[in-house]
């Protein structure tokens, strides 16, 4: 098992009103490419939607699969120093690799994925959550932090290095779909 393992990558600091121009309009000097096209082909298909910085929280290798949990703000995209800390220090201690793996496995960071923190939050508060990711999400949901995770094979894991998200709420759908955020991380090369 290796953990952090994907350290060596710097995280790239975001310009996320151009980011946003890039998504909408398509008329960016700094964020252009094909891949951000088809982010924008899908993202602008949520009524309510935005970007923010991704901020890694812990990342795992083991048995060939290289997984990652990321936070981000639906809010104004970004989530302060302290609370970042704290979020990190938590998953350091308590987020273990079985669940890591579990949920982050065949999760690519280039494809739109769901976290629902209502509906998670509705099984924590029931007493139906044992997982970490679970109470995180409920905890940090109303701070307007959001909890996804990814996973790829081992010698893909250079494609977790993303440093910004595009998420969109999906207001309709079948149980845990509904009033799901859906998110696509934008890795590093795109930004």
């Amino acid at each position: 098992m290796q953990i952090n393992f994907i350290d060596n990558w710097e995280k790239v600091d975001v310009d996320l009103d151009e980011l946003t121009k890039a998504l909408e309009t398509g008329d960016s000097q700094r964020y252009n490419g094909k891949e951000l096209s088809k982010v924008a082909k899908k993202w602008k298909k949520y009524s309510k939607r935005g970007v923010s910085q991704a901020y890694l929280l812990k990342e795992l290798e083991e048995d060939g699969t290289a997984c990652a949990y990321y936070a981000y703000s639906i809010t104004d995209g970004v989530i302060p120093e302290e609370t970042l800390e704290q979020i990190r220090e938590i998953c350091a201690r308590s987020l273990s690799a079985g669940e890591m793996e579990m949920n982050g496995i065949d999760f690519d960071p280039a494809d739109w994925w769901g976290t629902n923190p209502e509906y998670l939050t509705k099984l924590v508060n029931k007493g139906q959550a044992d997982e970490l990711y679970y109470h995180l999400s409920a905890e940090l949901y109303p701070m307007g932090i959001v909890i996804t995770t990814r996973g790829v094979k081992k010698r893909k894991a250079d494609r977790l290095a993303c440093s910004a998200v595009a998420w969109g709420y999906k207001e309709t759908g079948l149980f845990a779909k509904k009033n799901s955020y859906m998110s696509v991380l934008i890795h590093n090369e795109e930004l």
